[in-house]
């Protein structure tokens, strides 16, 4: 398809700085594609470094290998243009195409001694990063409580009868402020600076007593201003009759009857404005309050900044701190400059103030932007991620400074090429409306056959069952209506399965609707909702569960006896419940008449069970507990009978991984296991999906958030729960970007209820926002669930949908909801079908043996294996491939000279742990009995005697002249397809240059034979540093800790691209063979190894063969 001529603008200025606003649909991927190509064919490049003189920021990391594949096929198209075509693409993989912070994160890892970080730092996913921070919050809180008067009376102050809850909103609060790029002393200087600075003067008291006395006078008898004629406080007020200390009481007092006047509007503001200035002096009665909550958050990220240390890690909002200081060092921001001609980021809107600054570090020479090589895209319509930090109006501020600075205005691509004509004038009308001077109407490509493509669904007069809320019988119904049209729209051929997509704006209630897709047998698949544990299934086994770990559950019991593991009756469940004894188990001990013969074998079944599983919940684990309660009951038989039956099997596996996964991690019980779930449940932290059936490509209905469908389209789009209400925030404290924190300190707190009022404001246009996201993914319709009262967005938009129902731009469905059709009941295999047929090989030529198949694959390999394999292929066969249980001996294992009190492996550990923890001054004897306890071994001095030589030879070369030392660091190394992965013990740090040390405690009676067996280990180790922190390796010994012996290992280019080549040949060998003799035994073997009595079974026989070639 020919760009339009804004596209074609957007693509080829390339020679200044340019700023695109992209509405939905409108072909913005396609221009960052093209514009990369231009670039590539016209930018000034230097010659053989092109692809990587291009940076390119997407949102997510999808994103970015999207754009890199349309980039690679474009290139592709080019071969016959020239070479360099062939050239750019065999660079592809050098493309710096990626996420703001891995881009970051690069920056750091080229420059890891100046950014003061491990250079092999791990970068911590968000989950990872909260589960940390929550911990150090927590133990920051009890600590305090029991220690710090001040923090007892902030936390009582909160009024939140959960520590857990208050965790939770300090970190909400620590990210806003790291994302926004301040430092917490920053954020509490410009707090109390706020606060202190105000100041209330006698002209203002006035002018409040003027103004109530003027508004008392306009008002009418029934309003609120009134009430005031005779009330004393206001006399009191009037008359000036009062104390300094009564002011404040007074004036909060009176700010309750302050009314609205349409007439007098005006006054009304200014009142209202000075009564908060005066209620704002409330802030600086409590400034206590504020210098107790910053001197905790401030502990809190001191601790927290100590908890990643020292496991070496970063946070995504390190990553972007650390990038803009180093790109504040003159050297380093023009090493960067030089490197980078040309910068491109898409979605810009949804960037904040660090990232802001860093691009304007990268694109500043002399002045600001002087380099114009920035290139931004986005839509302010649809910046829908504040609550990762986003903030919208950095995408405005840098739209303005290039239109200024380059005396260029932003392009606006506004031809949507996604959605017909009909859906974008209902669109346009609405949006119009919504967002006023700042929405430009999107122009029509597809136009649609039908007059209308939006339809708005609703149940009218609906009865309300009794004990059920409103608004959960609003979201059953509208379920409904939504599957009972999906079935309507497939069943008339206009739409397959695979064309619908249900958008939510939260996942919470998405069961629901899963529910009501199974009830009408349609297929689905959701990308990310919560709804494992909310499954029937999963509850019956939580009930079983239960049951057996408490037999006085009598609720869980219920539940587990009529779940269909056991299947008992409403009836038999009526019985027993009227002969309960002290718990039910014990009353299916007895014999109740009223209870017949077939239902009694069931009784009796499940009795047996629950004992039976009584005695077994403290033998077994969690998961084998779980696996023989599902075979017990046959329960997996009996779901695959049921309607959805696959679905359920399916979430009974997902939930017999999680209790594997349990059991893994944990020692914990049955009893600790079902806490775990509850409490996993009640934090919100265990939202789990129920086990996918279908891939997201199968022609199914999909289900997702609007945020996951930010770039997405599809045929249908259908918004559910339109009458949801807003999330309104009851956060104690607020952050805002100029002021600062705002604390809820009682029910009138000034301060924050201004932050707040501004933060709501902001929360609703971004409200509207991912309303118009949601409703632009559509491509032939649009389907708006309305049902419900008049909340959230519904309330919003009511006014406007009725008036364009009544346009004829949406037709509103009142219809009754069509029943789903009756299920086909289970019908008996035919017998012919179990007749066994003679295989016809020539009607399957594909159902062969495949050479290679069942293969084993290593993905990844660690440096012992390595060794073993350079020793005796056949060793590692054994050891590895085969895992034959064998422990190993240690070298000299079969050499009697000399006994140990510790085994070797044991020395070994010992000794590697008093070279990591060893520092100058530190009394080396106390240390070292420390460590040997800590192996469960009481020290004395015969073990003492036996450590200390390699103690002593390890401190005849201890230094500490180096900038920074790494002891026992675990990397891994991808090599082509697999990963090897080892543990350096010692890296030392000076400048730019390091080197490796690695401590060995093996005997030594033959040095360069030693020495000559490890050094491949060592090379592996310095070409990780080099490829991994891009430091130059200055040296790399190997240090006998027996003997004292430092040798150094050959570590030039050479040798380590020689010793990278023997590790792939390594690699594809142990990929290409699974046969055992294919791993043969090298000719200097002595049949003396630990693997001796398996692999020595023909010795004899062997030994002749090899007299007769005459090799032994």
């Amino acid at each position: 398809m020919k760009n339009t001529e804004e596209q074609a603008l957007a693509i080829r200025t390339i020679d200044k700085n340019l700023a695109v606003n992209a509405g939905a649909g409108t072909g913005k991927t396609k221009v960052l594609t093209e514009r990369y190509l231009y670039i590539l064919e016209n930018g000034d490049l230097e010659e053989n470094k092109e692809i990587e003189s291009i940076v390119a920021i997407t949102f997510t990391n999808k994103a970015a290998q999207e754009m890199r594949d349309r980039i690679r096929e474009e290139i592709r198209k080019r071969f016959s243009q020239g070479s360099k075509w062939r050239r750019f693409y065999r660079d592809l993989e050098k493309a710096n195409i990626s996420t703001i912070h891995s881009f970051c994160g690069n920056i750091i890892r080229e420059n890891p001694l100046k950014a003061k970080v491990d250079p092999m730092f791990k970068v911590l996913e968000q989950t990872e990063g909260d589960l940390l921070l929550e911990e150090a919050i927590m133990d920051i809180l009890l600590e305090g409580l029991e220690k710090d008067d001040k923090l007892y009376n902030l936390i009582r102050l909160f009024k939140k009868d959960d520590l857990e809850k208050i965790a939770e909103e300090l970190m909400y609060i620590y990210h806003k402020v790291r994302t926004a790029g301040y430092s917490f002393q920053q954020v509490k200087n410009m707090t109390l600076s706020h606060i202190k600075g105000i100041s209330v003067g006698k002209e203002d008291i006035d002018e409040i007593r003027e103004l109530f006395a003027y508004l008392l006078g306009k008002a009418s008898r029934s309003s609120k201003y009134a009430r005031l004629v005779s009330n004393e406080v206001w006399l009191k007020f009037k008359e000036g009759n009062y104390s300094k200390e009564e002011l404040l009481p007074i004036i909060e007092y009176l700010s309750a009857y302050i009314g609205n006047l349409k007439k007098e509007q005006e006054k009304v503001d200014k009142l209202k404005e000075l009564v908060n200035k005066v209620l704002c002096l409330k802030d600086l009665e409590n400034i206590w309050v504020y210098e107790t909550f910053f001197d905790l958050i401030i502990k809190i990220d001191r601790e927290y900044r100590r908890r990643k240390d020292e496991i070496d890690s970063l946070d995504f909002d390190d990553l972007q701190i650390l990038a803009l200081r180093l790109l504040e060092d003159d050297a380093i921001r023009e090493e960067y400059q030089n490197k980078y001609r040309y910068i491109m980021v898409d979605e810009f809107q949804d960037t904040n103030e660090v990232q802001k600054m860093i691009f304007y570090k990268l694109c500043s020479k002399e002045k600001l932007l002087d380099r114009n090589n920035l290139f931004v895209v986005g839509d302010p319509k649809q910046s829908i991620y504040g609550f990762r930090g986003a903030d919208l109006d950095v995408f405005y501020q840098v739209v303005e400074d290039i239109e200024r600075i380059s005396k260029q205005k932003p392009i606006s691509l506004d031809k949507n090429f996604r959605t017909v004509d009909t859906v974008l004038k209902f669109v346009n009308s609405l949006f119009t409306s919504l967002m006023g001077d700042k929405y430009i109407s999107l122009k029509k490509h597809h136009i649609s056959d039908n007059q209308v493509d939006v339809e708005i669904l609703e149940k009218a007069d609906v009865e309300v069952p009794p004990n059920v809320s409103k608004g959960d019988y609003s979201l059953y119904i509208e379920s409904r209506l939504i599957a009972s049209r999906i079935k309507e729209l497939v069943e008339a051929g206009t739409f397959d399965y695979g064309d619908f997509c249900l958008l939510f704006r939260a996942s919470t209630h998405d069961h629901i609707y899963e529910e009501a897709l199974k009830e009408y047998g349609i297929p689905f698949y959701n990308f990310g909702g919560k709804g494992l544990f909310e499954s029937q299934e999963i509850k019956d086994l939580m009930n079983g569960l239960k049951a057996i770990s408490n037999r006085y559950d009598t609720i869980a019991t219920i539940g587990f006896l009529r779940s269909p593991m056991v299947g008992l009756s409403d009836r038999t469940i009526y019985w027993l419940l009227r002969y309960k004894k002290d718990n039910l188990l014990n009353t299916l001990e007895e014999a109740i008449p009223y209870i017949g013969a077939s239902e009694k074998e069931k009784v009796n079944r499940a009795k047996n069970i629950l004992k039976e599983f009584i005695i077994k919940k403290d033998l077994y684990s969690v998961s084998k507990l779980v696996r023989q309660l599902i075979d017990r009951t046959y329960y997996l038989d009996s779901l695959l009978l049921l309607p959805g039956g696959k679905q359920m099997v399916s979430n009974i596996n997902k939930f017999l991984d999680i209790c594997i996964e349990y059991d893994r991690t944990s020692l914990g019980s049955l009893e600790d296991f079902i806490d775990y779930i509850e409490m996993m449940k009640d934090k919100g932290t265990l939202e789990e999906a129920q086990a996918k059936i279908y891939t997201e490509d199968a022609n199914v209905v999909k289900l997702m958030t609007i945020h996951k469908s930010k770039g997405l389209q599809f045929p249908v789009t259908i918004i559910p729960q339109m009458a949801r209400g807003f999330k309104t925030d009851s956060a104690f404290g607020l952050f805002h970007k100029d002021k600062g924190i705002g604390l809820k300190i009682d029910e009138n707190s000034p301060f924050y209820e201004s932050i707040k009022a501004e933060l709501r404001e902001r929360e609703m246009e971004e409200s509207k926002r991912i309303l118009y996201v949601a409703m632009t993914r559509a491509e032939k319709k649009l389907i708006i669930g309305w049902q419900g009262s008049d909340k959230g967005y519904k309330k919003m938009v009511k006014e406007l949908i009725e008036e364009l129902i009544d346009k004829k731009q949406a037709t509103l469905i009142d219809g009754p909801i069509k029943k789903p059709s009756q299920l086909n009941t289970i019908k008996p295999l035919r017998p012919e079908l179990f007749q066994v047929k003679a295989f016809a090989e020539e009607q399957f030529p594909l159902l062969k043996e495949i050479p290679g198949f069942g293969q084993k694959k290593f993905r990844s390999f660690s440096v012992s294996q390595f060794l073993d394999f350079r020793q005796c292929k056949r060793k590692f066969y054994m050891k590895y491939y085969r895992k034959l249980p064998i422990d190993i001996m240690e070298e000299g294992f079969f050499e009697k000279e000399r006994t140990f009190l510790l085994d070797g492996a044991t020395r070994g550990n010992i000794i590697h742990s008093f070279c990591q923890y060893y520092s100058k001054g530190m009394d080396k004897v106390e240390l070292l009995k420390k460590i040997v306890n800590s192996y469960g071994i009481a020290y004395n001095e015969k073990i003492g005697e036996e450590l200390f030589p390699y103690v002593e030879n390890y401190l005849k070369y201890y230094r500490e002249d180096y900038e920074q030392v790494y002891s026992e660091k675990e990397f891994f190394l991808k090599v082509e397809d697999a990963y090897i992965r080892g543990i350096i013990d010692r890296i030392n740090i000076k400048g730019n240059k390091c080197e490796i040390l690695d401590f060995k405690t093996n005997r030594v009676t033959d040095l360069e034979k030693l020495k000559n067996m490890y050094a491949p280990q060592i090379k592996l180790y310095a070409n990780a540093i080099k490829r991994i922190t891009n430091l130059d390796v200055k040296g790399a010994y190997i240090f006998f800790l027996e003997t004292g012996d430092m040798e150094e290992v050959d570590v030039s280019q050479a040798s380590l691209d020689e010793n990278l080549q023997d590790i792939m040949a390594f690699i594809h060998f142990v990929n290409s063979n699974s046969s055992i003799e294919a791993y043969e035994k090298p000719s200097t073997c002595k049949y003396s190894c630990e693997y001796s009595i398996m692999c020595n079974y023909n010795v004899k026989e062997e030994r002749t063969l090899r007299m007769e070639r005459g090799t032994c």
